[in-house]
């Protein structure tokens, strides 16, 4: 599979979340795809998604680098079939083939 390590964490407030490492090639990938949905979907309230995951503090603010966003990813299998394809188009993957990799990848968690 593409994941090397994979390590689950909870928080006191409830949320569950998944830190993975991946093979080189599944990471060139899905930050392919990820690239690509941030130019295809707005975010919530029409903030952009890089701005919406970005740290930010008193002191400073700084964009998440290395980072592949799996909720994201997998908001690909939720858009409407044009969008899908603008996506699989930069990603150079027909549709149907990245909506079957992009499932594959939620086994993991």
């Amino acid at each position: 599979g593409p994941v090397l390590h994979c390590h689950t964490f909870a928080t006191v407030s409830g949320v569950l979340g998944i830190v993975a490492q991946l093979k080189p090639d599944a990471w060139n990938f899905l930050s392919k795809v990820q690239d690509a949905m941030r130019q295809v979907v707005t975010g919530v309230g029409g903030i952009k998604h890089k701005e919406w995951r970005s740290f930010s503090n008193e002191r400073r603010t700084g964009e998440a680098k290395k980072f592949v966003d799996g909720d994201l990813i997998e908001r690909y299998l939720d858009l409407d079939h044009d969008s899908m394809e603008k996506v699989a188009r930069h990603v150079e993957v027909p549709v149907d083939e990245l909506a079957m990799r992009i499932q594959e990848l939620s086994r993991f968690y």
